[in-house]
């Protein structure tokens, strides 16, 4: 490969801002320290400097630059993995039961996947080339998955986890979001843990670690796989619309965390094949009935695949599913607020404003610690 300066141009281009970003944050949280930025500057430069054939195993990526910034970014106001708790701005206190299964960071073992047969590289979508215009931005349709996208991708970049967007085929004679089940058990065999994150879901409070979470849920080294119970809708005093067939809440697959077990993949093959009904009776009903596949695991999967009782969890309504307001809703009657994820699944619309202020509420702190550490340089009483 010739090494021209249009060569040279194309990686100025991708390294400039780069260094730019590293000087400003290094600069911020390393108030006083000269030899910080310039380190920045050196490091950048050396990126400058390598030719494309010196770099084919490390190519510069959105994913990558994020990557390197966002953890040092985001260090001031990050939850600990092994925090006992963490209260929120409002002062609301949530503990993690007193376990440590998981002490240690767990970085690129952990996937946060989104999942849909949309693609959004429409208008102001994320795979479109043309500039964004956020304003315009609606929490609808394929435009959803840009709101979600940019919430799920953002948070796994503070934490270190891989992020994936899989693009799936509709799947012939099924509802779309019967894709999870094949597409999560897919990624499954490149991670220790693969976490889904519905298109309407939106993570809250983006400097707490799924590992701290992991902990609160009691997902164990033993648990496969793990969902919310869903919320609870009465219609004219019933409620077989929340309960399977035994009288039991149905989970929700609007979250779902999986970890990668030999049990785990015997348990999503059985999710994924249920509609044949060569081993369940009756779940090809669920094809196109709602609720589909998340009812199809709440009838059969989660009673064959659970024999040490921790196999399979059920993760708190109030945690992971619902929004403020959304009892009373359709005939909602569980006060779920979605603490850590917000599940918009009535109300997709706020999905865009719930992504602005979760980014929004971290900055915020950050910009807030700024301000405290360096006050006697910005500040001036009279």
């Amino acid at each position: 490969m010739v090494f021209t300066f249009a060569t040279q141009r194309v990686l100025i281009n991708f390294c400039l801002p780069t260094v730019l970003v590293l000087i400003f944050v290094v600069s911020v949280f390393n108030a006083g320290s000269i030899t910080a930025p310039f380190q920045a500057i050196k490091d950048g430069a050396s990126c400058v400097s390598q030719r494309p054939e010196d770099q084919k195993d490390h190519r510069p990526s959105l994913a990558y630059g994020f990557g390197d910034l966002m953890p040092e970014l985001f260090k001031p106001i990050k939850l600990p993995v092994t925090a006992k708790d963490f209260i929120d701005q409002r002062g609301n206190k949530f503990v993690n039961g007193g376990r440590d299964y998981w002490k240690e960071p767990m970085g690129k073992d952990i996937l946060v996947v989104d999942i849909d047969t949309r693609n959004p590289n429409g208008e102001n979508g994320v795979f479109n080339a043309k500039k964004m215009d956020w304003e315009k931005v609606e929490a609808a349709g394929s435009s959803l998955l840009t709101v979600a996208h940019i919430n799920h991708f953002i948070y796994s970049q503070i934490h270190g986890y891989d992020y994936k967007f899989f693009h799936a085929k509709k799947i012939r004679n099924h509802f779309d979001t019967w894709i999870k089940p094949h597409a999560l058990q897919r990624m499954l065999h490149n991670y220790k843990f693969v976490v889904f994150i519905d298109a309407d879901a939106i993570i809250q409070h983006l400097e707490v670690p799924m590992e701290f979470l992991f902990n609160r849920w009691n997902i164990s080294p033993n648990t496969s796989i793990a969902m919310p119970i869903d919320t609870q809708q009465v219609f004219e005093g019933e409620n077989n619309i929340s309960v399977d067939s035994k009288g039991k809440i149905v989970l929700n697959s609007g979250v779902v965390v999986l970890q990668n077990l030999p049990h785990s993949h015997e348990m999503m093959q059985a999710w994924a094949e249920c509609t044949t009904e060569k081993r369940y009776p009756g779940c090809g009903h669920w094809k196109t009935n709602w609720s589909h596949e998340q009812r199809a695991f709440s009838e059969f999967i989660r009673y064959d695949f659970n024999p040490d009782g921790n196999n399979i969890v059920e993760i708190p309504c109030n945690d992971a599913n619902g929004f403020p307001g959304l009892v009373g809703q359709a005939s909602v009657v569980d006060d779920c607020k979605g603490e850590f994820v917000r599940h918009y699944t009535l109300n997709k619309g706020t999905a865009k404003t719930s992504t602005s202020d979760a980014l929004m509420q971290s900055m915020g702190e950050l910009l807030q610690k700024n301000f405290a550490n360096n006050h006697r340089n910005i500040l001036i009483e009279e």
